[in-house]
């Protein structure tokens, strides 16, 4: 197959999926915990603040950066905010299409390409800014690019992958791990040894770009204490086991009846496709490849150990959290492999059948997205006319009456979101605090901030323990709670009546002229 139709369809895949989804899902809120997390750090740095150094974000600085940088060409608002994740998401559905395509054919590829992005797109809460979309399309690039190098026999192509990878792993360290596999598979191959020097020139200059910005913006060392402080806390927290989903498989077809019974298990197999995909490649590619040897040597030719063995690696990079979440940024390395064997190695009637069930899951996602979206109206905000359901739009209409940009703002204990919607000043140098996540000193830093400069409004959610232990099953030991705070808000402020409730949080504003709690004091 010539190389050139098919990279000439994968660009029409992603200008499509680029352009369609920033029109469809630019605007449109979703109530994620997260997604402020970006937003909130890249408009402080937009203000000269600088991460780690003035205020508080666990991440490495690589999607800051790219944050940044779009608020900086297209300004500040949300769809702004989506453009990186958006493109992330585009250039690896077309990343997908290419590879499936030169590995089992156009036919193939615009099957998985289907099912790939029926399933994943139609998720709100995947296509919001977020650190792992910018490793994982950074990372896939690198991955294709040394495919082509291969391919072509040019160190251009080699240079560029290396440069690729360190610029996916300062989104995401862990993702770092491809880098290892690509090493291993250059030394294995001995024609392909004289590409070690290419490959490690351009990692090496991506990590020196890398160290020489952090210390020129003064962050390096603050940047390295917080990756330790990341190390001691972060893990115990959020431990969770391959494949699990928030709440549990038993809670998510708890209660199907009738036809239910039929169509919810499909819908939860189909979202727990990124844990099933890695074992099916595995186990697919590994019978195969021992049972037959002209497929063994089929694989060779075409660098399947290598898109194996990177994808083992995609799996472990999301530890400790490998939840289906998690799997699913990493997801088209392993959708790839599973089209590929499908239609090298299985009979057409068992992929046509898989094919057949996932389509009917795929279009039912599709279709449910297709009444959502007929579902919101506009709602005007500081960073633009932005789309929210229509259950919604009453209580953020009230909230953007109530709170001003400028205002000063607390949100407890996460949602930096509401801090980008109303534009509003948080007085701490934390746009969240995680529960469990979080010292007894970091709490006393936010508790001075706030003592010091108390805002005039507090955004609150009650969270219970029960709730808490359904996000986080490992942190049975952790507390979610933080005293200190909760007690401050409880003498400072009142709920704003008629109750205004966004995602969970309600608002409270503070009492007037009073540091005591009044008789009209309400508890939380």
């Amino acid at each position: 197959m010539k190389r050139h139709p098919v990279a000439a369809w994968a660009a029409v895949v992603f200008i499509s999926i680029f352009c369609g989804l920033l029109w469809l899902h630019g605007n449109r809120i979703v109530m994620s915990n997260d997604e402020g997390i970006i937003l909130d750090a890249a408009t402080r740095m937009l203000h000269g603040q600088a991460p780690y150094r003035d205020f508080f974000t666990y991440m490495s600085p690589g999607s800051y950066w790219l944050q940044e940088a779009a608020f900086a060409i297209f300004g500040v608002s949300l769809r702004a905010g989506r453009v990186p994740v958006i493109f992330d998401f585009a250039l690896e559905c077309a990343l997908l299409f290419w590879l499936t395509a030169r590995l089992a054919g156009r036919k193939a590829a615009g099957a998985v390409l289907f099912l790939f992005f029926a399933i994943q797109a139609t998720t709100p809460e995947f296509l919001l800014a977020q650190h792992r979309m910018d490793s994982a399309g950074l990372s896939l690039a690198s991955i294709a690019l040394c495919l082509e190098g291969r391919m072509r026999a040019k160190w251009g192509y080699w240079a560029s992958g290396g440069l690729a990878i360190a610029a996916a792993a300062i989104c995401t360290p862990t993702i770092a791990l491809i880098a290892a596999a690509t090493l291993i598979w250059l030394i294995a191959e001995p024609p392909l040894r004289r590409f070690l020097l290419p490959y490690g020139c351009g990692l090496g200059a991506g990590a020196a770009a890398i160290v020489t910005a952090l210390a020129a913006s003064g962050i390096l060392i603050p940047f390295l204490k917080q990756m330790l402080w990341l190390g001691r806390n972060y893990t115990e927290l959020n431990v969770m086991p391959y494949g699990w989903i928030i709440g549990g498989y038993g809670t998510a077809l708890a209660g199907a009846t009738g036809t239910d019974l039929i169509i919810r298990p499909l819908l939860v197999f189909s979202v727990a496709l990124p844990a099933v995909a890695p074992v099916v490649a595995l186990l697919g590619w590994g019978a195969a490849m021992l049972a037959d040897p002209a497929k063994r040597r089929w694989a060779a030719n075409k660098a399947i150990p290598y898109l194996l063995a990177s994808m083992v690696l995609y799996v472990a990079s999301t530890y400790p959290r490998a939840d289906v979440a998690h799997l699913a940024f990493v997801g088209a390395l392993p959708a790839v492999l599973v089209a590929v064997w499908l239609a090298r190695c299985a009979p057409s009637w068992l992929a046509n059948s898989i094919f057949g069930v996932l389509a009917v899951s795929a279009g039912m996602f599709l279709a449910q997205t297709a009444a959502e979206l007929r579902h919101e109206v506009a709602v005007s905000t500081p960073v633009g006319a932005l789309q929210v359901r229509d259950s919604d739009a009453p209580a953020l209409r009230a909230l953007l009456a109530a709170v001003h940009p400028g205002d000063a703002l607390y949100t407890h204990p996460y949602r930096p979101l509401l801090y980008f919607l109303t534009k509003a000043q948080n007085p701490t140098r934390y746009s969240y605090l995680g529960p469990g996540l979080m010292t007894a000193a970091d709490e006393q830093i936010a508790l001075a901030a706030l003592e010091n400069s108390p805002p005039k409004w507090l955004l609150y959610l009650p969270l219970s323990r029960e709730e808490f232990l359904r996000v986080f099953p490992h942190a049975t030991k952790l507390d979610h709670r933080f005293p200190a705070i909760e007690a401050w808000s409880r003498r400072e402020y009142d709920a704003v009546n008629p109750a205004v409730i966004v995602g969970g949080y309600r608002l409270y504003e503070r009492r007037a002229g009073s540091a005591t709690p009044s008789l009209a004091a309400r508890a939380f």
